[in-house]
Protein backbone atom coordinates (compact mmCIF):
# COMPACT_ATOMS: atom_id res chain seq x y z
CA UNK A 1 0.00 0.00 0.00
CA UNK A 2 1.19 3.55 -0.65
CA UNK A 3 2.47 6.13 1.57
CA UNK A 4 -0.59 7.97 -0.34
CA UNK A 5 -3.39 6.30 0.64
CA UNK A 6 -4.62 7.99 4.14
CA UNK A 7 -4.42 10.97 2.22
CA UNK A 8 -6.34 9.47 -0.46
CA UNK A 9 -8.91 8.07 2.12
CA UNK A 10 -9.65 11.17 4.05
CA UNK A 11 -10.27 12.83 1.03
CA UNK A 12 -12.31 10.49 0.09
CA UNK A 13 -14.26 9.90 2.87
CA UNK A 14 -14.75 13.82 2.87
CA UNK A 15 -16.22 14.03 -0.45
CA UNK A 16 -18.74 10.88 0.08
CA UNK A 17 -19.52 11.13 3.14
CA UNK A 18 -18.86 14.68 5.09
CA UNK A 19 -16.60 13.23 7.46
CA UNK A 20 -14.62 15.99 7.92
CA UNK A 21 -13.66 19.12 6.58
CA UNK A 22 -16.66 21.30 6.14
CA UNK A 23 -18.96 22.47 8.64
CA UNK A 24 -22.66 20.68 9.07
CA UNK A 25 -25.68 22.07 9.21
CA UNK A 26 -25.39 24.65 11.59
CA UNK A 27 -21.99 24.32 12.70
CA UNK A 28 -19.91 27.61 13.24
CA UNK A 29 -17.80 28.60 10.55
CA UNK A 30 -15.87 31.30 12.74
CA UNK A 31 -12.20 30.49 12.81
CA UNK A 32 -11.07 30.88 16.31
CA UNK A 33 -7.76 32.35 17.22
CA UNK A 34 -5.55 29.56 18.55
CA UNK A 35 -3.82 29.75 21.75
CA UNK A 36 -0.54 30.99 22.27
CA UNK A 37 2.11 28.25 22.72
CA UNK A 38 5.48 27.37 23.29
CA UNK A 39 7.54 24.93 22.10
CA UNK A 40 9.67 23.80 25.69
CA UNK A 41 12.43 21.11 24.96
CA UNK A 42 12.16 18.15 27.29
CA UNK A 43 14.18 17.88 30.40
CA UNK A 44 17.86 17.17 28.87
CA UNK A 45 17.03 17.31 25.33
CA UNK A 46 19.10 18.29 22.89
CA UNK A 47 18.06 20.19 19.67
CA UNK A 48 16.30 23.54 18.23
CA UNK A 49 13.90 25.40 20.18
CA UNK A 50 12.40 26.93 17.59
CA UNK A 51 10.19 29.36 19.58
CA UNK A 52 10.87 31.73 22.46
CA UNK A 53 11.01 29.02 25.42
CA UNK A 54 10.59 30.35 28.62
CA UNK A 55 11.07 28.08 31.86
CA UNK A 56 10.20 28.32 35.15
CA UNK A 57 11.52 26.63 38.16
CA UNK A 58 9.99 27.86 41.70
CA UNK A 59 10.51 26.54 45.49
CA UNK A 60 8.85 28.50 48.72
CA UNK A 61 9.77 31.91 48.28
CA UNK A 62 10.92 32.15 44.80
CA UNK A 63 10.11 31.75 41.04
CA UNK A 64 12.47 31.93 38.39
CA UNK A 65 11.35 32.28 34.74
CA UNK A 66 14.22 31.49 31.71
CA UNK A 67 13.64 33.28 28.61
CA UNK A 68 15.93 32.11 25.76
CA UNK A 69 15.23 34.81 23.47
CA UNK A 70 17.10 37.64 24.70
CA UNK A 71 18.56 35.23 27.78
CA UNK A 72 16.71 36.77 30.28
CA UNK A 73 16.22 35.44 34.36
CA UNK A 74 13.23 37.33 35.73
CA UNK A 75 13.36 36.06 39.83
CA UNK A 76 10.23 36.52 41.71
CA UNK A 77 10.46 36.64 45.37
CA UNK A 78 7.33 35.20 46.46
CA UNK A 79 7.39 35.10 50.36
CA UNK A 80 7.91 37.66 53.07
CA UNK A 81 10.41 35.22 55.28
CA UNK A 82 13.19 37.35 55.43
CA UNK A 83 14.69 35.53 52.37
CA UNK A 84 15.93 36.94 49.51
CA UNK A 85 15.16 35.38 45.60
CA UNK A 86 18.29 34.12 43.47
CA UNK A 87 18.46 31.93 40.56
CA UNK A 88 21.35 29.46 40.54
CA UNK A 89 22.61 29.88 37.30
CA UNK A 90 25.16 26.90 35.39
CA UNK A 91 26.64 27.65 32.18
CA UNK A 92 27.50 24.48 30.46
CA UNK A 93 29.79 25.83 27.49
CA UNK A 94 32.06 27.52 30.24
CA UNK A 95 31.74 25.11 33.34
CA UNK A 96 30.80 28.60 35.44
CA UNK A 97 28.46 29.17 37.99
CA UNK A 98 26.76 32.40 38.38
CA UNK A 99 23.56 33.96 40.34
CA UNK A 100 20.83 36.52 39.40
CA UNK A 101 19.60 38.30 43.40
CA UNK A 102 16.51 39.55 44.30
CA UNK A 103 16.92 41.37 48.04
CA UNK A 104 13.88 43.94 46.78
CA UNK A 105 11.36 42.09 49.24
CA UNK A 106 8.52 40.10 48.56
CA UNK A 107 6.36 40.79 45.65
CA UNK A 108 9.40 42.38 43.62
CA UNK A 109 10.99 41.51 40.55
CA UNK A 110 14.32 41.74 39.00
CA UNK A 111 15.30 40.69 35.68
CA UNK A 112 19.06 39.62 34.95
CA UNK A 113 20.22 39.48 31.32
CA UNK A 114 23.01 37.00 30.07
CA UNK A 115 24.76 36.86 26.98
CA UNK A 116 25.13 33.19 26.59
CA UNK A 117 26.67 31.34 23.66
CA UNK A 118 23.39 30.75 20.99
CA UNK A 119 22.32 27.14 21.29
CA UNK A 120 23.88 25.55 24.10
CA UNK A 121 22.64 23.66 26.92
CA UNK A 122 22.60 25.52 30.67
CA UNK A 123 20.85 24.80 33.91
CA UNK A 124 19.26 26.82 36.45
CA UNK A 125 17.35 26.56 39.51
CA UNK A 126 15.12 28.30 42.01
CA UNK A 127 16.35 29.41 45.60
CA UNK A 128 15.87 31.43 48.54
CA UNK A 129 19.49 32.81 50.40
CA UNK A 130 20.71 35.16 52.09
CA UNK A 131 22.03 38.40 49.81
CA UNK A 132 24.65 39.50 52.67
CA UNK A 133 26.29 36.58 52.66
CA UNK A 134 25.94 34.61 49.64
CA UNK A 135 24.48 31.32 51.26
CA UNK A 136 21.51 29.28 49.78
CA UNK A 137 18.81 28.29 51.96
CA UNK A 138 16.84 26.22 50.09
CA UNK A 139 16.60 25.17 46.20
CA UNK A 140 14.33 23.58 43.73
CA UNK A 141 15.79 20.97 41.46
CA UNK A 142 17.98 22.34 38.63
CA UNK A 143 16.30 22.75 34.78
CA UNK A 144 17.78 22.14 31.58
CA UNK A 145 17.10 24.30 29.12
CA UNK A 146 18.73 25.71 25.28
CA UNK A 147 19.71 29.21 24.38
CA UNK A 148 18.60 28.71 21.22
CA UNK A 149 15.93 31.12 19.74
Amino acid sequence: MSRSMPALTLTLCGLLFGCGGQPEDGESTEVLDAPDTQVMPAEGAEGTVTASAISTMSVFGASVSFNSNGDNFTVRDTAADGHSAVAHIYNSNTGSYSFCWNSSGSGTSVTCNRNFAEGILIRFRACTGEAGTGRLVNCSDWKTVSTAN
